[in-house]
């Protein structure tokens, strides 16, 4: 549980399907109308649930749009630091985290569609203890990679992140979009990110 969930949950019942209805309306709303565009009326009718019923657990639109944020991004993190902790080489662990987020696109595309729109909201950040967690994966990351010999001298933890995660999610919407190319995020798409992510990043 973080820092913005559930703060406000009194010793009772809680139905977790109008919570799950209450954070899908969330995803939807934000992709479809950014985050300005989104109401807590209209997530809470497009969810089915009162508005009184909302405000038990987030104090308004940005604490819940945060908690959205927090949990999408400490998944990828959590995936980053189990492969990590495995001891895999840099293409192990660049292969299977694009293919963890290609799977979440796959499975659930309003999820990354969601952390795309925020990447570009300049009223939303990364959590700084978050922020801090990828910083010092990614350095792990930069140590095994300088270690093996498999990165350049001058990587930087900002082009570790940029291209393990930021150039992934970017290529996804862009297939969704349907720019240049039909819009299928398969395998073959997996190999053609991976290639440019470690192509940039090797020595």
């Amino acid at each position: 549980m973080n820092e913005y969930s559930f703060k406000n949950i009194m010793a009772r019942n809680i139905d977790e399907s109008k919570l799950e209805r209450i954070k899908e309306a969330t995803l939807q709303m934000v992709v479809s109308k950014g985050f300005g565009g989104a109401s807590i009326s209209e997530i809470a009718r497009i969810a089915s649930v009162a508005e009184g019923y909302l405000y038990r657990f987030y104090k308004g639109k940005t604490e819940l749009v945060n908690d959205l944020l927090f949990t999408s991004v400490k998944e990828i993190a959590d995936k980053l630091e189990f492969l990590l902790d495995k001891q895999q080489s840099i293409k192990e662990i660049f292969t299977q985290l694009i293919r963890a987020i290609f799977d979440i696109a796959n499975a659930q595309p309003v999820r990354i569609k969601f952390l795309y729109v925020l990447m570009h909201d300049y009223n939303f950040n990364i959590q700084e203890t978050q922020l801090q967690r990828i910083s010092t994966l990614c350095t792990r990351i930069k140590e095994v990679g300088l270690k093996s010999d498999e990165f350049r001298p001058d990587i930087s933890e900002e082009e570790i992140y940029l291209m393990g995660v930021v150039y992934p999610i970017q290529l996804i919407n862009l297939r969704f979009k349907g720019y240049f190319k039909r819009s299928e995020i398969g395998e073959n798409e997996i190999t053609e990110v991976l290639k440019i992510c470690m192509n940039s990043l090797k020595k």
